[in-house]
Parts: C-alpha cells; structure tokens; sequence
C-alpha cells in the first residue's frame, strides 16, 4: 500500500520522503520511480518503526530537514505468528502500528503545524472486532506470552490507531487527523501473515492501488477534511459495528490508553 501510494503521489510534484527498514529495496523504489516520472523528487530515510531510538533519529533528521510538512502518512505494519518484542521491550505489533507513529507525529508535530499538515493513519477493519484496550492499572494494549493470538494483537492495535486519531484531534487543532480502512487488498503482508484468509477472499480481495486510493485521497485532497474521523472509500465510516465494543470506548479508556502512549514515548522525547 504504502509503495501505491508513493506512486500516485509522485506525480504531484510533492518532495516525498521515504521512511523504510531496507535501504536497498527503498533505494529500488526511488530508481523506479525517477524512471517513470522524470523530476521527481524524493529523500530516503532508514528507520524501523519498531524501535523508538530509530524512529527519534529519523524524526529528528526530517524535522531538521523540512520546516514544514504537508502530510505524514503512518502505514508500517506487522502481522506476527509469534510474540516478539522491540528494541526498548514493548511487544512488537503495537510498537511498529502504534508507538513508533505516535513518536513521529509527536516529533515532527512543529512542521505538521507550520504546513497546516494532515497524518494519514493505514488501520484495517480487523479491528471491528476487539473492544479499546483497558489500560486501567498497570494494564497495556500488549498480549503476554500465555495468551498471544498474533491476528487478535494486530486487531488490538488497529483499534488503538483509531482511538489514537481521534484522542490526537481531540488535543491538537493546528493538525487534521485521519485513519483509515484500505479494504481487504492482495498485499504481500495478506500473503504471508494470513494466507488461509487470502485464499477464502481472493476472488473479492483488492489490487494494492485500490487499497491505496483512499490514502493518496486523503493527502491531496483539496476537500476539507474533519479530524479525527474513520475513512473507508473516501467516505467516513462508523468506528464500531457491534454494541460490545461500542460499550468499551469510554473517555476513561481512551484517556487512560493516551496516557499509557505518552509514558512509552516519553524517553525519547529529549
């Protein structure tokens, strides 16, 4: 998705900055992309999202590189068949869906305001299935080993993403905040992590462009868009379907799951 989207952006005349794990593979995209589109203009930087030192070290350079940025679109993901940690110790799915985005947003938020920017978050509707995590004493949005369910930990932090998006338009009024439901497409992370799933849906699963659309949609819009809200299609959607999870998203919870968020982030905050 990710890699649709910078295509259709690069025809925009947008300076786009690539933030990859793989050097040689970003730099592949680049090469491709200035053989298509002669002109345009990119900047590489190296970072898991994972880690949080990365992730300061990424942050830090753009910002110093880049007075104002016009959009930040949060789309690094993971979808694991066993439990893993980061770096700095936090469970790995929502280290790289969650910690690592909330970091950089909350970095480079300086040049988000100076460009009257938009942060695109790529969430899924897995994640209609889970209630907001209970952060409530002691408690994270992280699975333990005993219970680890990797396709139940990744709805975990998609539903965290939205509650984010909104808790992030709730406090910041200079920045508009969208995330985002791409549908079920054909990716290589569907390949992998669920293959069973793609081989039920693949007669109705998306092309990687038609995933992306809404995404591109969202940056290069000249619509106003309401922050905070939960985009599918080009068109906001609700962000519960069932009374169960409709009943867990209470302002205790999503005030208690911020503040959890700002303590894992603080650290790297200087």
């Amino acid at each position: 998705l990710g890699l649709e989207v910078v295509r259709m952006l690069a025809s925009t005349g947008a300076h786009l900055v690539l933030v990859a794990r793989d050097a040689a593979k970003c730099a592949g995209v680049v090469a491709d992309l200035e053989a298509k589109v002669p002109g345009v203009s990119t900047g590489i930087v190296i970072a898991d999202m994972a880690d949080l030192d990365a992730v300061e070290r990424a942050s830090t350079g753009i910002l110093a590189a880049h007075g104002a940025i016009h959009a930040l679109v949060h789309n690094a993901g993971a979808l694991l068949a066993a439990r893993e940690t980061s770096p700095q110790g936090f469970e790995s799915t929502i280290a790289c869906h969650v910690l690592g985005p909330h970091l950089m947003t909350t970095l480079l938020m300086p040049a988000l305001r100076a460009g009257n920017g938009r942060v695109v978050t790529v969430s899924s509707g897995g994640m209609y299935a889970v209630p907001v995590p209970d952060c409530a004493q002691g408690r994270t949005p992280e699975m333990d080993d005993a219970e680890w369910n990797g396709t139940r930990q990744y709805a975990i932090a998609k539903r965290t993403q939205i509650v984010m998006n909104a808790e992030w338009a709730r406090r910041e009024h200079g920045v508009t905040f969208a995330v985002m439901h791409p549908g079920w497409a054909d990716t290589p992370g569907v390949q992998s992590a669920i293959p069973a799933f793609r081989a039920v849906t693949s007669v109705i699963l998306r092309t990687p462009r038609q995933g992306a659309d809404t995404i591109a949609w969202l940056v290069g819009t000249d619509r106003e868009i309401p922050s905070g809200r939960f985009w599918c299609d080009r068109e906001t959607v609700p962000e519960h379907r069932v009374p169960g999870t409709r009943r867990s998203d209470t302002a205790g919870r999503r005030d208690a799951l911020w503040a959890w968020c700002e303590a894992a982030i603080a650290p790297h905050l200087g």
